[in-house]
């Protein structure tokens, strides 16, 4: 084994060991005994979901809706991400949600018009099942609608379902509905009748109605649809009745609207069949779920509520809700109210995997109105961000194509780095990257302060991102590290590392809702690295090492060197991949690869295949110890690590490939990550190998960039470390070129900002005529740097004799002797 193996594998092994060995202690710990178990022991009284659509927190008034008041104060609280297949859910996604356990949905209609709910017809199917399961086949996500109503039927559970939603979400497989069906009655006694009548069942499930926003109506399916048998006219059974349109003495809506009053009606006769609802389970001891499960036609957060004993302590109330799947206080998914409800009937054990899990309070504010308000804060946020993401990622690619042009353009430019044209164009450009360099993290920085409290949230957005930018950048500008060739861009990497590090470690609440992060209404993810801050982190960290691993080579430090490169790749792996702080599955085997290529070459060794197939090999088994440690947790306490492994014994593992494939293939026609990747690559070459590249050369003679190799050996490395790392993280990611283009918006300006400082440090030496001249050491111009000026004796030995290599074409030489030189007259003119 070469001694570069031996140097950096037993590091690996042992942070493995050590990493998993805490690992096995801390579930085994932390999971529930048999007794207190949630699969074990169900609840004393029936359990009962009541589910409405497009039910907001901001619809919720003391005077307005009475039951839904009340129930904030005395009940745990929380938002509901009610993301489907596609962004905008409709009332079927959301019950075919509970049915499934998973995203599921309705198939599309050309105008995206949400389709109306029936109950089921006289064969008792309800009305579009095929379609669901047509739309659940041609999606990737692993639904089977059904789930819920199989294992209740399994498991000889009593269930009855009030209304055509509760129809979806209990019907089995074949898709007739398991239990007792009966049909949404006409007024809020008749309802509460009902509900008396079956509270003796062990699952009760209410549909009480929806709202729909102006111009977001639903439309009656056609007939060529409906297996029932029953045309699909657009008129509605005799004893259902649409909302608005009910007969004198009726207060009650339907669910299948097609031309909706205004939110704040329809919020009122909501309001209603939940209060006629609650009002009937009091003295029951029942456990009552209230769940806005889509929305109403705008995305937003929506309203969920729990009431009543669980089947641990505590029970729910005067609390905030969170999930495993979720882990903020305050939010869980549609997908959660599934394995909730088998939790409480203690069939979850019957279950297959589940992307979900189980709802539970948390503390939160004392008072319910602060409960509330904090609700609606994140409401607000979480809308907000939506308005602003957009035009950001747009902007942000436009500027860095236009700093990549003026790159191209001005570093490749002859002359006189001091010359009165060139030396401005110099430090515009160097401030100009910087600042662009700085601006993805910045993007998670804004979150630190509220702009979407602002009655101008946008206006706000911008400015407080802009003065963030002009704070990092005048910071990397402002410190002795000014003078450094990799000065200004180490600090703006730098902050960029801490940021995101610390954020994952306290809980990612900046990652979260920042328009670079994971946003909670699109439900991708809710903690840890998103895939772009796994980006951000990798391509920065490697800038970082890099700058404290080349003053620790000029100080004669090499072993020091070596040891700080390894270390800042494991804990960035680390911290990137464990289950409670980054439980991201693809980050760790790019980082370790990366910083393994990076330790290599600063040891002063060439790095081989076999280097980088083995760390990836430790890699790959570092983050199945993470899944398979957090699988061993109960399926409450799992993140989507422990969840994932349960989905590969269950046999989903291609469903979860083909989707990630699928998501890969569809973002990578974005025109916004192409113009950053291809330009991103196109730069980092002309900077690299110069306009007229001669073979097995890296920074081309003709270049004006070509003594930044010698000033920076390890730059090469660095690029290609991060390159293999970032072309990992496309592969293994289903943000595909996202990760890519990511990376590449903090790394390419960083290195632009380097060789503009490096051009005007270095005044005379791209001028016609003026270069290393035959027998020059190429290493002078590392030396020739104010910081380095005193050129101790380790540094003078190091920078030539112990250069760090690289295997391939286009290596740099290995020492100063080895260096190409070439007679000024061979460099050309202007």
């Amino acid at each position: 084994m070469p001694r570069s193996l031996r140097a950096v594998v037993p590091v690996l092994l042992a942070v493995l060991t050590a990493v998993l060995g805490v690992g096995v202690v801390a579930p085994a710990a932390a999971a529930p005994g048999p007794a207190a178990s949630a699969l074990e022991t169900p609840v004393p009284g029936p359990v009962v979901l009541v589910g409405v659509t497009g039910l907001r927190w901001d619809d919720v008034g003391s005077l307005t809706t009475p039951a839904l008041w009340e129930l904030s104060r005395d009940g745990s609280v929380g938002a509901v991400a009610a993301r489907s297949v596609a962004t905008r859910s409709c009332p079927a996604d959301g019950w075919l949600a509970v049915s499934a356990g998973a995203r599921a949905a309705d198939l599309t209609v050309d105008d995206r018009t949400c389709r109306s709910l029936r109950a089921p017809g006289e064969d008792g199917t309800v009305p579009g099942w095929d379609d669901f399961l047509a739309s659940a086949n041609a999606e990737s996500y692993g639904a089977r609608p059904g789930t819920l109503g199989r294992i209740l039927a399994e498991a000889g559970a009593t269930a009855v379902g009030i209304g055509p939603g509760a129809a979806i979400a209990l019907a089995d497989p074949r898709g007739v509905p398991v239990g007792e069906h009966v049909r949404s009655p006409t007024s809020t006694t008749a309802l509460g009748r009902l509900v008396r009548d079956a509270a003796g069942a062990d699952l009760l499930v209410v549909d009480a109605g929806q709202i729909r926003d102006p111009g977001y109506g639903t439309a009656p399916r056609l007939p060529s649809a409906d297996p029932s048998g029953n045309p699909a006219t657009g008129e509605e059974d005799e004893d259902e009745v649409p909302l608005g349109d009910a007969p004198e003495g009726s207060d009650l809506p339907g669910s299948e609207s097609i031309v909706e009053p205004s939110r704040a009606q329809q919020a009122v006769t909501v309001d209603a069949r939940v209060g006629a609802v609650l009002d009937a389970l009091a003295g029951r001891d029942a456990t009552v779920l209230v769940v806005s499960l889509a929305d109403s036609g705008r995305v937003a957060l929506q309203v969920a509520a729990a009431v009543g004993p669980r089947e641990t302590e505590p029970a729910f109330g005067e609390s905030l809700l969170t999930s495993g799947s979720t882990r903020q206080a305050g939010v869980v998914q549609t997908t959660d109210v599934t394995p909730t409800l088998l939790a409480l009937l203690g069939l979850l054990d019957d279950a297959p995997a589940l992307p979900g899990a189980e709802i539970r309070p948390v503390p939160g504010p004392a008072t319910g109105g602060a409960r509330v308000a904090a609700l609606l804060d994140a409401q607000q946020e979480a809308s907000a961000v939506t308005r602003v993401s957009g035009s950001f990622s747009a902007r942000l690619v436009l500027a860095q194509a236009a700093l990549f042009l003026a790159a191209a353009v001005v570093l490749t430019r002859r002359g006189r780095a001091d010359g009165r044209a060139l030396s401005p164009a110099l430090r515009v450009l160097q401030v100009a990257a910087l600042a662009l360099g700085a601006a993805p993290v910045a993007s998670f920085l804004v979150g630190l302060v509220p702009w979407w409290r602002s009655d101008r949230p946008v206006t706000a957005f911008w400015w407080t991102l802009l003065g963030i930018i002009a704070v990092v950048t005048a910071a990397a500008l402002a410190g002795p590290w000014r003078r450094h060739v990799l000065g200004p861009a180490g600090v703006v990497a730098g902050v960029t590392v801490v940021t995101l590090v610390v954020d994952a470690l306290v809980g990612s609440p900046l990652v979260i809702d920042a328009p670079m992060g994971a946003q909670r209404i699109m439900a991708a993810r809710f903690y840890g690295m998103s895939n772009q801050a796994f980006a951000l982190i990798t391509a920065a960290g490697v800038l970082v090492a890099v700058v404290v691993a080349d003053a620790l080579l000029r100080a004669g430090r090499r072993r020091a060197a070596v040891a700080f490169v390894v270390l800042l790749g494991l804990v960035l792996a680390v911290v990137d991949g464990a289950p409670q702080w980054g439980a991201d599955f693809g980050g760790p085997v790019a980082i370790l690869v990366a910083f393994a290529m990076l330790a290599v070459a600063v040891s002063g060794r060439r790095v081989s295949w076999k280097v980088v197939l083995l760390v990836g090999v430790v890699g790959g088994a570092l983050v199945l110890g993470f899944a398979f440690l957090d699988w061993l947790r109960a399926p409450a306490d799992r993140t989507h690590l422990g969840r994932f492994f349960a989905t590969v014994l269950d046999g989903g593992l291609w469903d979860v490939v083909w989707r990630k494939l699928s998501v890969n293939l569809r973002v990578l026609a974005s025109w916004r990550y192409l113009v950053l990747a291809i330009g991103g690559v196109a730069l980092t070459w002309l900077v690299l190998a110069g306009p007229r590249p001669r073979r097995g050369a890296l920074m081309g003679e003709g270049s004006p960039l070509a003594g930044l190799q010698s000033a920076v050996p390890l730059l090469r490395p660095a690029v290609a470390a991060s390159g293999v790392a970032l072309t990992i993280g496309f592969l293994m990611n289903d943000s595909g070129i996202v990760v890519l283009a990511t990376g590449i918006a903090v790394a390419v300006p960083c290195l632009v900002a380097a060789a503009a400082q490096w051009r005007l440090a270095h005044p005379a030496d791209d001028a016609p005529g003026v270069g290393p001249g035959p027998g020059t050491d190429a290493t002078d111009g590392a030396h020739a740097h104010g910081d380095h000026a005193d050129g101790d004796a380790a540094g003078r030995d190091g920078a030539a004799a112990d250069r760090p290599t690289v295997s391939g074409p286009g290596a740099p030489p290995a020492s100063a002797s080895d260096a190409p030189t070439t007679p000024p007259s061979a460099r050309g003119g202007r």
